[in-house]
């Protein structure tokens, strides 16, 4: 059962990539796969089934978690810290 919540996460983030930023569905899938993440382990340990295989896949499952959201976010995210450092470095 911790396995196929974990899984169910992989297929949350990949299907981020197919809905708009800030749209409902992106809101309700992202939030969907941060709580399977929050109650995967917990669920692992509580019923004893907590495994070596379980462990490496939810560590994929964080790794396309946050690799889905940075390809979602970063093109449209406003870093001004960013923009200032580049014309610091553009200026000398």
């Amino acid at each position: 059962m911790p396995n196929l919540i974990t899984a169910s996460r992989i297929l949350f983030s990949v299907a981020l990539l197919f809905f708009p930023v800030f749209s409902p569905a992106f809101y309700a899938l992202y939030l969907t796969a941060d709580i399977t993440d929050m109650i995967d382990g917990s669920i692992a340990r509580k019923t004893g089934k907590v495994s070596e295989f379980g462990a490496r896949l939810d560590s994929v499952a964080e790794i396309v978690f946050v690799a889905a959201c940075l390809v979602k976010l970063l093109p449209v995210i406003h870093i001004s810290a960013l923009d200032s450092r580049r014309a610091k470095i553009l200026t000398v």
